[in-house]
């Protein structure tokens, strides 16, 4: 693909707006979440979404947008057929189904911080009025489940670290690696696509626990049959070497899963990290 028309497929992603829909057809919209750079996303996603478009023979697009409020607000007026988002963003989404999900990448939330810089324990006087950066306040794994993580350590972010957000993972990781801030949160998958001395200033403090992985969510007057075939192309992505190098360059080797709403049902739709740590 020549640089013109690449960004012309970011832009147009970012508008919400089709990417290669064919004449006569409308094509089906597949959101993803601002995890990273719209660049970085468009380099990962739009190979997919071409494999899909052909098992399904039709058009699937792109999109994406600026920030996670956007991207929810697009996806509540149903500007999006199909979402990749995490799941905490999923179980607050209305009109939206799980039926997929990303295989063998553990949902986990990483505390991170540039190789060499000493921070010494995790409790309130060692990170009391540290920086700290974040993706976002609704990024599930980098920021919820970190700042839950702080939490259990008796350190309340929001009021006695120096939080800040980035808008995207890769926006985080870089700031971490080249020291300006003190920590970062972040998860696996967007850590896995950084170039190689990108991960090297860089060293892992805490993971937390794991949750369910992220999902793959369908509008619920999506057409069974249509449904059926999306599941079908994402599992058989394994099945080819065509689909196996697209998932190697999303860093998701295993591939997808067939997932429910139940898989989900237990995350929260409103998380508080700024409560008191409970009491021992």
């Amino acid at each position: 693909m020549s640089r013109p028309i690449f960004w012309c497929c970011v832009v147009l992603g970012l508008l919400g707006g089709p990417v290669g829909a064919t004449a006569g057809l409308r094509p089906l919209r597949f959101g993803v979440l601002p995890l990273q750079s719209p660049v970085a996303l468009a380099r990962l996603f739009i190979p997919l979404c071409a494999r899909l478009a052909k098992a399904l023979h039709r058009p699937i697009v792109f999109a994406t947008a600026p920030d996670f409020r956007r991207f929810m607000a697009r996806a509540e007026k149903g500007r999006y057929d199909v979402v990749f988002l995490n799941p905490y963003l999923y179980r607050r989404l209305h009109g939206y189904r799980a039926v997929a999900r990303i295989k063998g990448v553990p949902f986990i939330g990483l505390l991170i911080t540039r190789r060499g810089r000493h921070i010494g324990p995790l409790d309130p006087r060692n990170l009391a009025g540290r920086t700290i950066a974040f993706p976002d306040p609704d990024a599930f794994a980098a920021t919820l489940m970190v700042k839950e993580y702080l939490r259990s350590h008796g350190v309340i972010v929001d009021t006695e670290m120096r939080p800040v957000y980035l808008r995207s993972q890769d926006s985080v990781i870089l700031a971490v690696a080249r020291g300006l801030v003190d920590l970062g949160g972040t998860w696996p998958w967007s850590l896995d696509q950084e170039p190689a001395a990108i991960r090297a200033k860089v060293r892992i403090l805490a993971r937390t626990k794991p949750g369910p992985e992220m999902p793959i969510a369908v509008r619920d007057n999506l057409p069974a049959a249509t449904v059926h075939a999306l599941q079908a192309a994402l599992i058989g992505l394994t099945k080819s070497a065509a689909g196996r190098a697209i998932l190697q360059r999303m860093r998701i080797p295993a591939g997808f899963a067939i997932a429910t709403p139940r898989e989900y049902a237990n995350i929260p739709r409103l998380l508080n990290p700024c409560a008191a740590p409970a009491s021992p």
